[in-house]
């Protein structure tokens, strides 16, 4: 059920009240020296697909720009400033409710923009839109459980065990795995705990990726990927069924109208 490949009238003939479209987004960054640049949309959109069968989603084309602001020193990146991804963000949901959908779900897969995409939530709530806007803002969340249950490496994140895994099942012909695929050398995490500082990410994957991709397998990424395409098929049902989304914004909006 991809939009690009439906005709204008199969389209219009869908049910445009409960139909929910999604938007995958990734972005282009290293991914280590053993996975592809662009890893998080690759995988994002596969999740995407794979849940819209099972639900009758449809699927807008992936986004890979988008925003990598902290892997710029690292080859390969391209990042978008914030203020551009959001404002692309802003027109595409527009133009999906002007085709008369309603439900619309950003699918992210990049840790990355998980701050502006939240941004984004309340500045779509602030502009008054009137779409049904839905966010999976921490791309593995609905996982957590498997993620725990398989894991081996004391460190998870970019490019380690997990993100191997699902990247040798769903890509092995893109994924360098050798010899030479080892555990990350970290540098410093935090500089000062409890607050957040610019050097936090750069200062701490050093190399381009966290954790220990040699630990990771092609069965453990059938598990996951599994688990990640029925969470989010899930996730696709309950917001096609609901019911409460306009009666909590209309009472919202009409509180704050003078």
């Amino acid at each position: 059920m991809l939009w690009t490949e439906l005709t204008p009238d199969e389209l219009m003939k869908l049910d445009k009240q409960h139909t929910v479209v999604v938007l995958p987004i990734g972005c282009i960054e290293k991914h280590g020296a053993h996975l592809p640049l662009g890893t998080d949309g690759l995988a994002i959109e596969k999740v995407a697909i794979k849940a819209a069968e099972k639900t009758g989603a449809i699927v807008l084309p992936t986004i890979y720009y988008a925003y990598v602001p902290e892997n710029r020193h690292l080859p390969g990146t391209i990042t978008l400033s914030s203020q551009t991804l959001l404002k692309m963000l802003e027109e595409i949901c527009d133009e999906v409710y002007r085709n008369g959908f309603k439900k619309i779900l950003l699918l992210n897969g990049h840790g990355g923009n998980i701050r502006p995409l939240r941004l984004f939530l309340r500045d779509m709530q602030a502009k008054g839109k009137k779409y049904n806007l839905y966010i999976l803002t921490d791309p593995w969340s609905p996982i957590k459980d498997v993620i725990d249950r398989i894991k081996e490496s004391k460190v998870i994140g970019h490019a380690g065990e997990i993100e191997t895994s699902y990247m040798m099942y769903l890509y092995p012909n893109l994924c360098k795995i050798d010899e030479r695929v080892r555990e990350a050398n970290l540098g410093v995490e935090k500089l000062v705990e409890g607050v957040e500082a610019m050097t936090d990410w750069i200062g701490y994957a050093i190399e381009g990726y966290v954790g220990d991709p040699s630990k990771a397998n092609p069965e453990k990424g059938r598990i996951l990927f599994d688990a990640w395409v029925n969470k989010v098929a899930e996730i696709m049902e309950k917001i096609s069924k609901d019911k409460l989304y306009d009666e909590i914004m209309e009472k919202y909006y009409s509180k704050i109208k003078h």
